[in-house]
């Protein structure tokens, strides 16, 4: 007779009491197994099953131990793979004997059965489980990816400007809504293509920096057109890194790892410096980072640049998958920044004179603009020079036009020679020149007049000896704003031009300067 019924209970109080005990240990089982780890939340479970077998031993006797303690093997299958379901079939067999006082051998094969093949699918569903967890993480990371390609594209194809597309760049690789690396440098190649000069970077110098960054990103909630529009310098770059970062050229050879990235136009990850490339020995001393990838940015075969990048502050590291989801965007990046070079070249040379190199009136008058956002309100002095050389037309006809030329070309560099940096030099037109000079009086004014003037004289030029004196010579005329008559950009122009018209009925080779002498109607 079963042991619950011989404590008088009745079978169908024996199944009450076992549903109740069910539940309760589920519930008290539940209950703890939140606030345990994996390994204890998967123990709980299989001793769990074998308190309820035991609990309907106690009710109904041990005359279905033999096939209800297969619960108990098929759960520790399941919870501990192949291992615990065999170590639960040979604890299950000890158990029954134990209980039983039968040795039935034949159950052996059957629960060893049950127990790998508990173990076997329990395996099975947890790989395919992590294979649809990586699935889902690399389709949500590539659709990150395309997310960021998506904005940087955009962005890109709206300028031309090289500091806005650098922005762009480095933004999208290091923000916490783009690729997600800490800090990002770029370096240009010189037109030579033999060296790499740092140009801008975005990230921390240090860790703690780092976090703090990070943190006001993921406070302010900035998405990555966040980030590319509002408060970028002032926010995002660590000045310290930058001034260390326009401070470094290094030069591209095969014994460095930058040189190694662009020949082999592959990525390069330095996982430990290496004291025989003092080029990474550099990179360390400056940025104290041991592990970085250096990523090439090549266009058509022409060396763009270098993309540096590092996690200083978490310390992840960077892996070969890291750098083949960078390059679709350093390859974008690459034919962007060698379209606005070009861009840059055609518009330096919109602004240049083919023949003299120096500003051509195009350029005189966007820069003169720049001083006179308003009529009447120049906040500082602006002077200008205004010359033109003595008998031209003279030189011209005894010596032709490509003689000229030659002269027009030398007398430019003496100009040039003349002025201080910041100075801007034109050609106005024919033999005119201008100098523009910001934030300068009338009388510095004169004496930089002066001095080219003196300069021009002294020169040696082709030819100067069929001049009426015997030497080429200029003639000089100066305007400030800081005189009381000149209210606008053309009275400056025009108070100059009476200036050098002065000079030259003066006798030549003089500077005169607008004063008193003239008023302007």
């Amino acid at each position: 007779m079963d042991i619950g019924f011989k404590l008088g209970v009745s079978k169908l109080d024996a199944i009450i009491i076992l549903i109740i005990a069910a539940v309760s240990i589920s519930l008290t089982a539940n209950l703890i197994r939140l606030h345990v780890s994996a390994f204890l939340n998967q123990l709980i479970f299989t001793v769990s099953s074998l308190i309820f077998i035991e609990l309907s031993v106690y009710l109904y006797g041990s005359n279905h131990l033999n096939w209800s303690i297969i619960l108990f093997i098929a759960t520790a299958g399941y919870s501990f793979k192949l291992i615990g379901g065999i170590l639960a079939a040979i604890f299950s067999m000890l158990l029954v004997y134990i209980q039983t006082e039968e040795v039935a051998l034949v159950l052996l094969p059957v629960y060893l059965l049950i127990g790998t093949s508990a173990g076997y699918i329990s395996q099975y569903l947890l790989n395919k489980k992590r294979d649809h967890h990586r699935w889902l993480n690399m389709l949500m990371e590539q659709s990150k990816h395309l997310q960021v390609f998506r904005e940087v594209s955009t962005t890109m194809q709206r300028t031309l400007q090289q500091d806005l597309l650098l922005k762009v760049i480095l933004t999208s690789v290091t923000a916490g809504h783009g690729l997600g690396f800490n800090r990002a440098m770029i370096f240009l190649a010189s037109n030579e293509a033999r060296s790499l000069k740092g140009i801008v970077g975005v990230g921390p110098m240090d860790v703690k920096k780092g976090y703090e960054v990070w943190e006001k990103i993921t406070e302010d909630r900035l998405k990555l057109s966040d980030l590319i529009e509002h408060n970028f310098d002032s926010n995002f770059t660590d000045p310290e890194l930058n001034a260390l970062l326009r401070s470094l050229e290094i030069p591209i050879d095969d014994h460095n790892v930058f040189g190694l990235a662009l020949s082999s136009q592959k990525p390069v990850i330095v996982k430990g410096i290496q004291k025989e490339d003092s080029s990474q020995v550099l990179i360390f001393d400056l940025f104290q980072t041991e592990e970085f990838a250096v990523i090439p940015l090549i266009n058509q075969g022409k060396n763009i640049g270098i993309l540096l990048i590092d996690n200083i502050v978490n310390r992840r590291p960077i892996t070969l998958m890291n750098t083949e989801n960078i390059l679709p965007l350093a390859n974008q990046a690459a034919i962007a920044l060698d379209h606005a070079n070009l861009y840059e070249q055609i518009e330096e040379m919109a602004l240049r004179d083919g023949l003299t190199g120096l500003l051509n009136q195009r350029a005189f008058q966007t820069i003169l603009n720049e001083h006179f956002p308003f009529e009447g309100k120049v906040a500082a002095p602006l002077s200008l020079i205004m010359l033109d050389i003595d008998f031209f037309k003279v030189f011209n006809d005894k010596n032709g036009h490509l003689l000229g030329n030659e002269v027009l070309i030398k007398l430019a560099r003496v100009i040039v020679d003349s002025l201080r940096p910041g100075d801007f030099s034109f050609r106005f037109g024919g033999e005119e020149f201008v100098v523009l000079l910001s934030e300068t009086n009338l009388k510095h004014a004169e004496i930089i007049a002066e001095t080219i003037r003196f300069n021009v004289e002294k020169t040696i030029f082709p030819g100067e000896k069929t001049q009426p004196n015997g030497t080429l010579t200029v003639s000089v005329g100066t305007a400030c704003t800081d005189h009381s008559a000149i209210k606008s950009k053309n009275d400056l122009i025009e108070a100059a031009d009476q200036a050098l018209y002065k000079a030259k009925n003066a006798g030549k080779n003089k500077v005169i300067s607008f004063k008193e002498f003239v008023s302007i109607d």
